[in-house]
């Protein structure tokens, strides 16, 4: 296992770590909706930044190019596939937001749920082809080289000390939802 590819399976765990504390949010109906739409608005903050901006950012913009250049097609196959998912994922962010504008939590609930349920078969997918597949054509070297292209594209694209901000978001949701 690379570098590069095991910065992107941690990744995948903290997403697949914060889908659980949404459905514990979800469950939860006891909040009241100002404490509701704070925690929401935070996650979906969470999800444009972490997941889409800063993990899929590090996919599309690094890993997939150097499996197009090994050959790859990204017009169709499993990386269209995958390219087509993150899509996906942000028209549910979108809608999510928006509900979340309107304090419709129906609407955020349908939502919220479509993502959560496209993520986990898009991670399933990505963990047991794409990365694998990147483990076998990569060669430590090149591995190491993608890992320092993800660190430089973090700080530039999300910012110094972003990453922890998110990761003490989840400590605190999952504190407040009792998840472990």
């Amino acid at each position: 296992m690379g570098k590069a590819t095991q910065d992107l399976r941690t990744e995948h765990d903290a997403i697949l770590y914060v889908l659980q504390i949404l459905d514990k949010m979800m469950l939860s109906g006891n909040s009241e909706p100002k404490s509701q739409l704070r925690y929401y608005g935070e996650l979906v903050y969470f999800l444009e930044i972490f997941a889409d901006k800063c993990h899929h950012g590090k996919e599309e913009n690094y890993l997939f190019k150097e499996l197009v250049q090994k050959g790859f097609s990204d017009e169709d196959g499993p990386i269209a596939t995958l390219l087509g998912e993150h899509a996906q994922a942000r028209n549910y962010i979108a809608q999510m937001s928006l509900c979340l504008e309107n304090e419709d939590m129906n609407g955020f609930h349908v939502a919220a749920v479509q993502y959560r349920d496209l993520l986990r078969s898009h991670i399933k997918k990505e963990t047991a082809t794409i990365f694998v597949t990147a483990d076998k054509l990569l060669d430590e070297k090149a591995q190491e080289q993608l890992f320092e292209e993800f660190e430089k594209y973090e700080e530039t694209v999300i910012g110094h000390g972003v990453h922890e901000k998110l990761h003490a978001m989840i400590d605190t949701w999952a504190k407040a939802f009792g998840v472990e």
